[in-house]
């Protein structure tokens, strides 16, 4: 896959398009605005700031922040100023921040008052930490003084090339311990240039931005590809199932990306239009989208549907229904352009056509691996190959389907949710013996969470006070939804806990047990 010659770093592809046409609409959220010439000034400045500040080529800065303006000028500085962005999910309480910001060798954070509020008791512990920068109040300095120090005339951006390092974006594993995964430059412009191609946009178009920025789906499907085109981005305050479509009407945009949760919600929400609105199609994916909701939501709006596959480790596009071309329901579509996927079975052979296997990827939009975890990396890229751990099959057009997860994590409303890291913070209540977590059917989020926990001889267990204890250490969505209380877990012949069986009897959750679920524990 060939990058433009004169693109070496995101911000070139960022000076091209502020260079070609300034005064351009980039990016607007209520009544900011930015057109591509000031946006690429203003990320001078605070570029120039953060090099003030100490921030050196191949420093992490970490971003903690939901999704904003300022978001995206943290995020461009910090590649301007030769560092890496480092993400961190606003919903995370502060041990979950501090692990990732401290696990990064971050140097910086920018944040917003909450976010300093949530750091402050843990940030004695986070090694390399040396600066809070608010975009408000709560931090060492704020963003605009940022913008001062660094002064109307620019500093020379540092030498930056296509595989040094862009992104650090963490992304959990069954063990319940976040891994950083390494994405270069290469990796996301190659993946925003094998986007661009698919999406039928063009100059002056509105994107929609309604998944939040710490995911790779926000940086390369509505911000990446966009600045390639030229596009302009209209950002969401935040969802409202029932003031969606309403936002549609008044920010117009062309098309933008969804899960599945998303659309469920909107179907048959107030304000839903009988004819046409402006979006031509939405892209779908983080979840399994069933077959019902894509044809009812494209035979109402008249949107396209492109359900698509990918992971952090792919930058975040792997495959996607075309746009132009056969979509098949149920399918996550074609591998895109200069990226092989493949079907590998349990003898590591390539799967014939219908047969079931692991799904595999190999291209230049694949991570350079996890941050100190070589052996993390070794066991998921193998001989170039990346191993997602997803089960599938291709069918003879080439089209890939996902039947299954490998692994235990559960998918909450487009959330990953692993398993493993909430059983360790419910072990860790006194009194509990044994627990599993499971992901269990959910008519609306596709799967909800379920803890299953066997108290320790004698013990009686306050379900109340071990709901509390989870809060306090969990971000919200990955909560379960009820706790109940066991004699006993399944187990395998060699005493591990069995969680097949558990899935098997919890495989046709109820409304009326979802209803006693929200009514038994605290959300």
């Amino acid at each position: 896959m060939k990058i433009d010659p004169d693109i070496n770093t995101l911000p070139d592809l960022l000076r091209r398009r502020a260079r070609t046409e300034p005064d351009s609409p980039f990016v607007r959220l209520r009544d900011q605005a930015l057109t591509y010439g000031e946006f690429d000034a203003r990320t001078d400045e605070l570029a120039a700031g953060l090099a003030e500040l100490g921030v050196a080529p191949g420093d992490v800065v970490s971003v903690f922040l939901p999704n904003c303006i300022e978001f995206l000028e943290a995020w461009f500085a910090v590649l301007k100023a030769g560092g890496v962005l480092g993400p961190v999910n606003p919903a995370y309480t502060g041990p979950e921040a501090s692990f990732v910001i401290n696990d990064s060798g971050a140097v910086a954070v920018v944040t917003n008052a909450h976010g300093a509020d949530v750091i402050a008791p843990e940030r004695d512990g986070i090694s390399r930490l040396r600066n809070v920068i608010s975009i408000d109040t709560g931090g060492d300095v704020t963003l605009a003084e940022l913008a001062d120090r660094g002064g109307p005339t620019p500093t020379p951006m540092p030498a930056r090339g296509l595989d040094d390092l862009a992104a650090l974006l963490y992304t959990s594993g069954t063990t319940g311990k976040p891994k950083g995964a390494m994405l270069s430059h290469r990796n996301q412009l190659v993946n925003a240039t094998q986007g661009a191609e698919l999406v039928p946009l063009g100059p002056g178009d509105r994107v929609g931005m309604l998944l939040p920025l710490f995911h790779a789906n926000a940086q390369v499907v509505t911000t990446l590809i966009p600045i390639m085109i030229g596009c302009e981005i209209v950002m969401w305050e935040r969802f409202s199932a029932s003031k969606f479509w309403q936002t549609v009407a008044e920010l117009e945009p062309a098309s933008l990306s969804a899960v599945p949760t998303i659309l469920a919600a909107v179907l048959h929400a107030p304000g839903a239009p009988e004819g046409q609105t402006s979006l031509r199609y939405v892209i779908c994916g983080a979840a399994p989208l069933s077959v019902e909701l894509l044809e009812a939501f494209q035979q109402r709006f008249g949107i396209r549907i492109l359900e698509g596959y990918g992971m952090t480790e792919t930058s975040c596009i792997a495959s996607i229904n075309p746009f132009y071309g056969d979509r098949k329901a149920g399918s996550i579509g074609l591998p895109i352009r200069g990226q092989q996927m493949e079907i590998r079975t349990d003898t590591g052979e390539r799967g014939a056509t219908g047969e079931y296997g692991e799904i595999v990827v190999k291209g230049p939009n694949v991570m350079h691996g996890y941050l100190n975890r070589p052996e993390a990396t070794a066991e998921s890229i193998r001989d170039g190959w990346l191993h997602t751990g997803d089960v599938g099959y291709m069918d003879e057009d080439g089209y890939f389907f996902i039947v299954d997860r490998s692994k235990d994590m559960i998918i909450r409303g487009g959330e990953n949710v692993y398993p493993r890291e909430i059983e360790e913070v419910i072990y860790a209540f006194e009194g509990v013996h044994e627990c599993a977590v499971i992901g269990v059917p959910d008519e609306i989020r596709g799967e909800e969470v379920l803890a299953l926990v066997v108290p320790k001889a004698g013990i009686i267990l306050d379900l109340e006070a071990l709901a509390a204890h989870a809060a306090g250490r969990l971000a919200h969505y990955k909560l379960p939804r009820q706790f109940e209380v066991r004699d006993e877990l399944p187990k395998t012949p060699t005493g591990k806990i069995s969680k097949g069986p558990l899935r098997e009897q919890f495989g046709t959750w109820t409304t009326s047990t979802q209803a006693a679920a929200k009514q038994e524990t605290p959300t």
